[in-house]
């Protein structure tokens, strides 16, 4: 190879590298220590670049909530929820040219839904029923696709029930009837929620003062894929959990029912803008790579024959056209909330007010039980008016806060002091 043509190849090698960023490997540090090394992790949003801050809040406040900080993990759910819900983002005109991961991450509806989910469920938790009503009344607004498309609407169950709860904790029966009246109208599509639940009704509703929300397996990831990595592809993950079973004070209460499936909630939305962008870039990519090779050589050719000066200037713009076409990046944005489950059951009881102890089992689909799953002697305490409401999770399990005191504590200043 020429001397011109090793300098032309390595200012192309330099360009692609330049910019070239990390990102945190949230998978990885579960593995190393589960939440508490998530939450150490992050406790600086700032060490982070600002197109992934409200991706990192979203990890951040899914530890806390895994560690039972439930004041906490609001805190951040809420300031990712501005961000995702009210922000402008940035990054998109880069995205036209450069990798689109350059852009703010804001989110994909499913991602959204659930944010405001845990918002709500933690504002009932500690006592805010008209802000949670709101965040529930969100999480439905972010499910709600474009009718022209044929996209499903408002369709996860989770905060429809929640909404009837609120509505009676109003003592607004009717309107909680109409919110069960707009859940049973749903279609009976298994992939999304288990048609047989049997608290879709408002008599069964006034009957309960008790709901146990279980977080089953793992929520659904994303590839690049594509000669460029140009498509965007979500996967579901695999996971053995099938059901629940919710023991109280030694007593079964039976089995739980699927009411969210993340996966369905992923993939039951149209196209983005920017899926056809990227094919663009990716057969630009391709035509421009191969035009700028032919002048880089034709030019080298040219110089290596005696005519130094129109060689020159051919291999100049043969490298610009090249450079252009390999700085073109036609790759998808595969950022996601990856510690999202896979799947929401529910239980709802009526139990006495006052202690209880709570032991979750959990079976695969042939309904054997997942021992290393089973959790045993949780606290749960119902209140003599309204509602008590648990959060567990199969794996990695939640944290139940003993004390109010627990709940409200700030997470760092407390990891500081045990350590």
């Amino acid at each position: 190879m020429s001397k011109t043509a090793s300098k032309l190849l390595f200012v192309v090698v330099m360009a692609l590298c330049a910019g070239c960023a990390s990102r945190y490997d949230v998978i990885a540090a579960m593995h190393r220590g589960g939440y508490d090394e998530v939450l150490e992790n992050t406790e600086n949003i700032n060490d982070f670049p600002e197109r992934d801050r409200t991706l990192i809040l979203n990890y951040r406040a899914q530890a806390k909530l895994g560690l039972g900080y439930h004041l906490s993990a609001r805190d951040d759910f809420l300031r990712s929820w501005n961000i995702m819900n009210t922000g402008a983002g940035g990054g998109h005109a880069a995205a036209y040219v450069i990798a689109e991961d350059n852009k703010y991450y804001m989110g994909d509806p499913y991602e959204r839904v659930f944010n405001s989910y845990y918002l709500g469920l933690l504002y009932y938790m500690l006592n805010a029923p008209e802000d949670a009503m709101a965040s529930f009344t969100n999480a439905l607004f972010a499910d709600t696709g474009d009718f022209k498309l044929n996209e499903y609407a408002a369709d996860f169950v989770p905060a429809m029930v929640m909404r009837t709860r609120v509505y009676l904790d109003r003592g607004a029966k009717l309107d909680a009837q109409d919110q069960l009246k707009a859940l049973n109208a749903l279609p009976k599509n298994e992939r999304n929620f288990d048609p047989a639940c049997p608290w879709f009704n408002i008599d069964d509703q006034l009957n309960t003062n008790t709901l146990f929300f279980v977080e089953l397996g793992d929520g659904p990831f994303m590839t690049a894929e594509g000669r460029h990595g140009q498509t965007r592809v979500i996967h579901p993950s695999r996971y053995p959990e099938a059901y629940a079973e919710i023991y109280v004070d030694g007593k079964t209460l039976g089995r739980t029912y699927k009411v969210a499936d993340s996966f369905f909630q992923a993939v039951t939305r149209g196209g983005r803008a920017m899926d056809e962008v990227l094919k663009g870039k990716a057969i630009a990519k391709d035509v421009t790579t191969v035009v700028g090779a032919v002048g880089v050589g034709v030019g080298v050719s040219m110089m290596e024959n005696g005519d130094s000066t129109a060689g020159a200037i051919t291999a100049g713009v043969g490298a610009l056209v090249l450079l252009a076409g390999l700085l073109l990046n036609p790759e998808a944005d595969v950022r996601s909330n990856v510690l999202l489950p896979g799947e929401v059951h529910l239980m709802q009881a009526q139990l006495p007010p006052g202690p209880h102890d709570v032991e979750l089992r959990v079976f695969d689909k042939d309904g054997r039980e997942l021992r290393r799953m089973r959790q045993e002697g949780l606290d749960l305490n119902v209140p003599q008016k309204g509602d008590a409401v648990m959060l567990l999770r199969s794996q990695p399990r939640y944290k139940i806060p003993l004390q109010e005191a627990d709940r409200l504590a700030d997470p760092y200043a407390r990891h500081k002091t045990i350590r």
